[in-house]
């Protein structure tokens, strides 16, 4: 869309002095803007009309910024309310605006007149854009990957390309997901979506699946408490076993054994036991194996 430049002809200059006080243009739009994730932001306008030779349906709203005309839409939530949604440049902190406003006057049998006016000089300072992150750039099908940010809910899903991943909310700052049974060798776009977002965390290129697998695939105890994990494999185990090695980020919190699945075997069971409360992960690694990583949290 080309730039367009207001000017008020001598008649419009006019005709604002007679009939433009039955209208005010009232700025509805936040001096500070809340944090957006896209980038969006609503710029707003009330159109106040206080003489009833105004015609309701005449009234045209533009928003002008760095000297471009645009459009508004009127809203449906209150009468001659009007918004611009607003599309700010990556890194711009502050955007000056005014509005413009056009519509017809008329008084009994005389001819409509047609009046203009324009608004105060108006700001509104951005926020930085939210970013996002992924904590790994390739991981397993079947793995948990977890994404960084602010102002996560529980009504956010991640999206692997165009398929919705299983995703947990782990706080306000973080979120986390599984990744589905998608090509692997390729990378995918990771995507968090919500009524409020749509937003590209990053990118992810998918291993083949481990033929190892843990259950359960995420454990919550109570100091004390015991929790059995089984151990598989979809081939039988090679000479001498194969040495499962266990670590962890919060090793005061938990009791475990080391972990052998015995020669030709395919599987083995070890037990847990809860110890000072905190919340973490285990880190469960075979030479030549994506590392599995199982939630954790003692309460």
């Amino acid at each position: 869309m080309k730039a367009k430049r207001i000017f008020l002809s001598s008649f419009l200059v006019l005709a604002f002095c007679l009939t433009g006080c039955s209208v005010k243009i009232v700025n509805t739009t936040p001096d500070i803007a809340p944090a957006s994730p896209t980038g969006n932001y609503t710029l707003s306008a009330h159109a106040q009309v206080n003489k009833k030779t105004v015609a309701p349906s005449s009234l045209e709203a533009f928003v002008v910024i760095d000297g471009e005309q645009r459009a508004m839409t009127a809203t449906t939530t209150a009468p001659n309310l009007f918004e611009y949604d607003y599309q700010a440049p990556v890194g711009k902190e502050l955007t000056r605006f005014y509005y413009v406003l056009n519509f017809d006057t008329q008084k009994e049998d005389e001819t409509p007149t047609s009046v203009q006016i324009i608004s105060d000089l108006y700001q509104v300072k951005l926020p930085s854009q939210i970013t996002l992150t992924i904590d790994k750039t390739r991981a397993a099908v079947g793995t948990r990957v977890s994404i960084n940010g602010q102002g996560f809910t529980n009504q956010d899903i991640v999206f692997v390309d165009r398929t919705p991943a299983e995703t947990v909310f782990t706080s306000p700052t973080q979120l986390q997901f599984v990744v589905p049974e998608l090509k692997p060798d390729f990378g995918y776009s990771i995507e968090v979506r919500s009524t409020t977002r749509a937003q590209t965390a990053g990118y992810l290129r998918i291993d083949p699946a481990s033929p190892l697998s843990v259950l359960p695939n995420q454990l919550s105890l109570k100091p004390g408490q015991r929790q059995a994990l089984a151990f598989a494999l979809d081939y039988p185990a090679p000479d001498g076993g194969l040495y499962i090695n266990i670590t962890t980020d919060i090793p005061g919190s938990i009791i475990m054994p080391e972990v052998l699945i015995p020669e030709d075997a395919r599987s083995v069971s070890a037990v847990i036991e809860g110890g000072k409360v905190g919340s973490g992960h285990l880190f469960i690694n075979v030479s030549g194996l994506p590392e599995l990583v199982i939630p954790l949290t003692i309460r």
